[in-house]
């Protein structure tokens, strides 16, 4: 006699309430808490629904399930690399910034900047390393993940990041490349 196949659970995948707590789509599992900890990627255009963030992918874990609903937790985000690679052109210097701090509420995060500027000296593009260093790491420190992430996805930010730049050498472009959360979601959940 043949044994009887298990049903898989269609569940929900609900995203986080500061980016719209809305019904992304649906995930399959055996058992609801088999989903727990996987991750998923999703483009900005579902999450924000704004078309102009076409670029950015959403990388989240299931956290929780109720019911039918799988609860997403931000685990980071990054640019496609085609978006990317069409701002490096001849002549021109990038400069990329990685480096690690903690928010507010006590999440680590690692961030990697990218900034491209026409060909400059090695002297300048250092200076222009440690002024986003500094602004954008105390923004970080003195921000919840919550406040950060919408002031990263708000062009305002990178304009006025760009301006503070500008002071020392106009660039071309700048963009938060990718945002990863270092912090396991095992402590995340224990701090709510």
């Amino acid at each position: 006699m043949a044994k009887a196949k298990k049903q898989k659970v269609w569940l929900k995948i609900v995203s986080p309430s500061y980016l719209g707590g809305k019904i992304l789509g649906e995930i399959p599992a055996n058992e609801p808490e088999a989903v727990l900890g996987r991750r998923i990627i999703i483009s900005a255009i579902d999450v924000l629904e704004d078309l102009n963030k076409y670029y950015i992918k959403f990388s989240f874990k299931v956290g929780k399930v109720e019911g039918e609903n799988a609860y997403l937790y931000f685990d980071g985000l990054e640019c496609t690399r085609d978006y990317i690679s069409r701002m490096i052109r001849r002549r021109v210097d990038v400069i990329d910034l990685v480096f690690d701090k903690k928010t507010k509420d006590g999440i680590d995060l690692r961030i990697k900047m990218i900034v491209v500027t026409r060909k400059v000296p090695r002297g300048i593009r250092t200076k222009i390393r440690k002024i986003l260093m500094d602004v954008v790491g105390k923004d970080i420190e003195n921000l919840s993940l919550k406040e950060f992430l919408s002031k990263v996805l708000s062009d305002d930010y990178k304009k006025s990041l760009e301006q503070t730049i500008k002071k020392i050498y106009p660039p071309r472009f700048l963009e938060f490349r990718k945002i990863e959360v270092k912090t396991p979601l095992s402590e995340i959940l224990k701090k709510e």
